[in-house]
């Protein structure tokens, strides 16, 4: 260290007495001006500017004015002793302080000489241009006197002298000339003595007189001027500083990193990443071309100065000021003297943008030795950016996957559940018990089903009302629920009659969970009226009398409870096709019940047909199936189970005729003429052929043919006669009036329930049965139970589906979720492709574009882009499969 301080001091002074060396030059040269001279040539202009000024106040005799601005003036003027006017014969008029003792004698004072010692200055009031005509004659009057050296060859004749004696040298007879000649700027006292010959009217009128400060004297008895001699004192003092300063910045005694070559600084310019070096203290060596230019730096501005210190931008903070604790990576591949890999930081640029770097960083130097570290900054802001969106997609689908779920819980609710009491509607109990039975029967594991029937309960409505009958089926639902729920499965069958199904109980168990469920039902008490006892009957059976189909097992609890009613009510029958009823008589066979092929109505087969028709005119299917709707609410308490059952089947199946009506028919935006009316009438006979081949069931065929009959003699005056055709004919042809007037139609906009309901009581007792109307409107439009579907979405499609299709639509919808958000293309594809194939069975076009648009966004190969896309595509068809789900909660809500 001492070593290179001594070199540093060695290389400093000599640089120093290089410089003073060129100084000297340039003064002994004349290239640095000399301060005499140019005070000289300041005094001139002063004395003339003065001399010039004070002219016309001469002429006019304003002495007051012209002492006051000579006092002024001297006052101002730090170098400007004494200032005295004086007459040609010798006569001081005006003179400042001290001006007496300031001046010499005549003799002594010199003339004022133009720039280039020509001629004196003289002061004259007479024009240039008169002045140049009178120079001839006026040539003898001039004032007369001896134009003195100006500074500039004094100070040469004191050089030349000073190297003569330096040298050893004599003088020449040139100097001994100027030297024995009379200085005529004598100074006495350190004072220098000018005048300047006033003229007035071409005549001498006297002389102004000035007194200055002389000048100081430099170094070598003037050989330099002081202004050069403290220039050269304050060089040497600061230029070994400076210089030592330097040279030990030079040789590496403060920083020990190199300084970088050129041909190195080219390359890391090459570099597409930005790059910086940095010392031991980590301070900016170097940074690369990519780096300012991303940023907006310049290099002067980045170099010895702290990589901390540069606007790093940290979303945690809202100043953007880095932590006190922050490690920087930088800091910890010095400290460490381990490279540090791709750690993000974020930094604001000249333009205020926000950039995200991946910042690689690795020590520079061998063993313990701190060189410093070569930091990279990769830009990967636009990852980050996709990053962020990713992000919030995937939380909004997150929140869209709650949502839907929440839905989906409301729509299975609403698909699966009675309105009433909560238990599961007889569509949802058969779509769950075929798949179990058919389990079952397969492991060989018993399966056993109770139904119960409320006692009395068409009494309780007419003596209490309706809605003490609605208190009665939520209690006695209550206790089945409370009891079977949670590991068994409880349905509402139909009006008052409940279904219990118990998956591994054996007949036995069965008849035990029955008549414990007797005794819970005849505790249950109502707050009004509190007189009210209630009974049940129920029938049980178990798979092993050999049914098939959930159909044959609950037709044969049914047969029990049948018998258990005809036995007195209040009791558990357990079926055995052997033995003799508790009544004596002997078990009714299934003739005598009811059409044996009525066990034989599978609901897929019904399904198929349904969707048939919706393929062909789903505006058709859906009345259908509103119609359904609005057949079995009003055929509470009127019918029992099965015929409420074959009256949904007759209520779906009433148009299935239109199958074979041409499309220009079908499809027809405006009203038909009356061949199309014939062809369109034929659809009825289509209907009854489709439904006799296909069921083979005379109830169901004398349902749908009382029900189109109905309809041909609605022209005619002829009374119909209602005693002759079955309540659930009346209830189908009322039902589907209903649903006609209130819906849209291709020619003509649906009317309002009110207006609905005006008209069926205006036709009350010519086209519908009075009793059964005002029965159905209580049942259905003023029960507020669900209404007609059919709902326009924001997306411009009539998402009118079926109560199980919206599930199943929502069941694909979540697992579609799941799929985007475990980013398994594969899985996504696929169930894209499933709901896509719903979708068009159902003539849902948005949904079927929707999901192949999912299909062809799968398949791009850029994966930031293909995911950001999918999750826009997602987004979108789970909005147009809400919808369908929406429309059921708009028709919950309007119930209620």
């Amino acid at each position: 260290m001492f070593k290179a301080v001594l070199a540093s001091l060695r290389l400093a002074f000599a640089l120093v007495c290089v410089g003073i060396g060129l100084i000297l030059g340039a003064q002994w040269f004349g290239f640095i001006p000399d301060s005499r001279i140019e005070q000289e040539i300041a005094r001139r202009k002063t004395c003339q500017n003065i001399a010039i000024s004070t002219l016309d106040d001469i002429r006019n005799q304003r002495w007051p004015i012209l002492d006051s601005m000579l006092r002024t003036i001297v006052k101002k003027d730090d170098q400007l002793l004494s200032i005295g006017i004086r007459t040609d014969v010798g006569v001081l008029r005006i003179a400042t302080d001290n001006h007496t003792r300031c001046w010499h004698s005549p003799e002594a004072a010199r003339k004022l000489t133009a720039p280039d010692g020509t001629k004196p200055i003289v002061v004259d009031d007479v024009p240039e241009w008169v002045r140049s005509g009178q120079s001839a004659s006026k040539k003898t009057n001039a004032p007369s006197g001896r134009s003195g050296l100006s500074f500039a060859e004094d100070g040469r004749a004191k050089i030349r002298s000073l190297a003569k004696k330096f040298t050893g040298s004599g003088q020449t007879d040139e100097a001994a000339a100027d030297t024995a000649s009379p200085d005529p700027a004598t100074q006495t006292n350190d004072n220098l003595c000018l005048e300047i010959p006033i003229m007035l009217k071409s005549q001498h009128w006297g002389n102004l007189e000035f007194c200055f400060r002389s000048p100081p004297t430099g170094l070598f008895g003037g050989v330099l001027d002081a202004g050069i001699t403290k220039f050269i004192l304050f060089f040497v003092a600061c230029g070994m500083g400076s210089y030592t300063l330097l040279m030990m910045r030079i040789m590496g005694v403060f920083s020990r990193t190199q300084v970088v070559p050129d041909r190195v600084r080219q390359a890391l310019d090459t570099l597409a990443e930005g790059l910086l070096v940095l010392d031991g203290s980590e301070k900016i060596v170097l940074a690369n071309e990519n780096f300012l230019t991303i940023n907006g730096f310049e290099m002067e501005e980045l170099i010895d100065r702290l990589a901390s210190d540069l606007p790093w931008f940290f979303p945690g903070n809202a100043t953007g000021d880095s932590s006190p604790k922050r490690v920087f990576p930088w800091s910890r591949a010095i400290q460490e003297r381990q490279s540090v890999t791709a750690e993000i930081l974020r930094m604001t640029g000249r333009d205020g943008v926000h950039r995200v770097f991946s910042v690689n960083a690795g020590p520079i130097g061998e063993d313990n030795k701190q060189k410093g570290a070569l930091v990279t900054f990769q830009d990967v802001t636009h990852v980050e950016k996709h990053r962020v969106e990713l992000e919030n997609m995937l939380t909004m689908l997150r929140k869209s996957k709650d949502e839907i779920q929440k839905k989906n819980q409301e729509l299975e609710i609403l698909a699966t559940r009675d309105a009433l009491t909560g238990c599961l509607n007889r569509r949802a109990f058969f779509e769950r018990m075929e798949p179990m039975l058919e389990q079952f029967r397969r492991e060989g594991r018993p399966l056993s089903c109770f139904m119960v029937d409320v006692d009395h309960f068409k009494s309780v409505n007419d003596t209490y009302g309706h809605h003490t009958g609605d208190e009665v089926l939520r209690s006695v639902s209550a206790v089945l629920r409370q009891m079977f729920e949670e590991q068994h499965i409880v349905c509402r069958y139909g009006g008052e009659e409940f279904c219990v199904m118990l998956p591994g109980f054996d007949l036995d168990q069965a008849f035990d969970e029955a008549e414990r469920t007797r005794l819970a039902i005849m505790n249950v008490r109502l707050a009004d009226p509190e007189a009210l006892r209630l009974t049940a009957s129920i029938g049980v059976s178990e798979t092993r009398f050999g049914a098939a189909e959930t159909q044959d097992l609950i037709n044969q609890a049914d047969e029990c409870l049948y018998v258990a009613k005809r036995g007195g009510r209040n009791q558990s029958v357990v079926y055995d096709p052997e033995r003799v009823s508790v009544l004596g008589e002997e078990e009714p066979q299934t003739a005598d019940i009811a059409d044996p092929d009525l066990a034989k109505l599978p609901f897929h087969a019904v399904t198929a047909l349904v969707s048939a028709l919706a393929y062909r005119d789903p505006a058709t299917a859906e009345h259908s199936r509103r119609v359904a709707d609005l057949c079995v609410k009003a055929s509470d308490g009127l019918l029992c189970q099965r015929e409420t059952y074959v009256l949904e089947i007759a209520a779906l199946l009433h148009d299935i005729g239109k199958i074979g009506v041409p499309d220009t028919v079908l499809h027809k935006p405006g009203p038909l003429d009356e061949s199309e009316w014939k062809i369109m009438r034929r659809h009825n006979t289509v209907g009854l052929d489709i439904i006799a081949g296909t069921f083979h069931c005379d109830e169901l065929e004398n349902v749908i043919r009382s029900h189109h009959s109905m309809s041909r003699d609605r022209g005619s005056n002829r009374p119909i006669d209602f005693k002759s055709m079955s309540i659930s004919a009346r209830l189908l042809k009322i039902a589907d009036t209903y649903d006609s007037i209130t819906s849209d139609r291709t020619y003509r906009k649906g009317r309002s329930s009110e207006e609905a309901v005006l008209e069926l009581r205006r036709c009350a007792g010519t086209q519908f049965d009075t009793e059964l109307v005002e029965h159905f409107l209580k049942r259905t439009v003023f029960g507020n139970d669900d209404m007609a579907l059919g709902y326009p979405t924001s997306r411009g499609i009539a998402l009118a589906v079926p109560k199980h299709l919206a599930l199943k639509i929502g069941q694909q919808i979540e697992q579609l979720a799941d799929a985007i958000d475990a980013q398994d293309i594969e899985a996504l594809q696929k169930l894209a492709a499933e709901l896509a194939e719903i979708a068009e069975e159902n003539y849902l076009m948005p949904i079927v574009d929707s999901a192949a648009r999912i299909g062809i966004v799968a398949q791009e190969s850029e994966e930031e882009m293909q995911w950001i896309n999918l999750f826009k595509e997602t987004q979108i068809l789970m909005d147009l499969c809400r919808a369908t789900q929406n429309a059921h909660l708009a028709e919950s809500s309007h119930s209620h």
